[in-house]
């Protein structure tokens, strides 16, 4: 089963203010397949935190269970406050959309839409009135560098081009945590070097908490805190 080596809870308080997630206790399985026994750690608002280990050691269940995608087995999950466990499958849709920017390493983008239509569909889902959408939409694509993209189809697209717009979208709705999957996991060298500098500069961040999960020594570098899971699940 995997483990996360060297972790240790931030330092506790009487409020949950200081804190976007907080994990405890946490178990999950499949089956009999043990993937974590029990987490107990918390987030910081406005951190950068990596989760480094080899591929296929847990770290994309740990982004779903953050992301309400996944439930743990046993123990608790709250972020900005809430209690994943307490919600309904709507509800976490709801509170995903509002709060979570999700960049995952299976591309969910919808092939037959255009860039623009693509990050706008945060804002759709939230019923965002048209005049704010656009707005939202074009600063998102200027940030990520995607604008002139706008007209494209993603089904045209690169891998590279893709992950970009997957940026754009997770921004769209400025949500207080950013959540990367492997973010330069299928990227070439020269769009790795695109979101290297993307990580490392306020493109992105703005004081939000971004949890990212990679074995790329260069976003672990970046990160403010790196927690390590310890093997491969067998």
């Amino acid at each position: 089963m995997a483990q996360l080596a060297e972790l240790r809870p931030e330092r506790t308080t009487t409020t949950n203010d200081r804190f976007s997630v907080e994990v405890r206790h946490v178990a999950k399985s499949y089956g009999e397949r043990e993937v974590y026994t029990d987490l107990h750690f918390q987030l910081l608002r406005g951190t950068f935190v990596a989760l480094a280990g080899p591929i296929g050691s847990g770290k994309t269940t740990l982004i779903n269970m953050f992301a309400g995608i996944e439930r743990p087995t046993s123990g608790s999950i709250t972020v900005m406050g809430k209690d994943l466990g307490a919600m309904d499958d709507d509800e976490l849709a709801a509170f995903r959309a509002q709060t979570i920017g999700l960049v995952p390493q299976s591309q969910t983008l919808i092939p037959e839409l255009t860039t623009y239509e693509n990050v706008e569909l945060p804002l759709r889902f939230l019923k965002v009135d048209k005049d704010t959408r656009r707005k939202r939409t074009e600063a998102a694509m200027e940030k990520i560098g995607v604008r002139e993209d706008a007209k494209k189809t993603v089904g045209t697209m690169s891998v590279g081009e893709k992950q970009m717009v997957s940026f754009a979208r997770a921004l769209v709705n400025d949500p207080p945590i950013l959540l990367l999957d492997e973010p330069t996991e299928a990227l070439d060298p020269l769009m790795a070097e695109v979101v290297l500098g993307i990580l490392r500069g306020d493109n992105m961040t703005d004081g939000r908490t971004m949890f990212v999960t990679t074995h790329d020594k260069r976003i672990t570098d970046l990160a403010r805190r790196t927690l390590r899971v310890g093997k491969k699940i067998p």
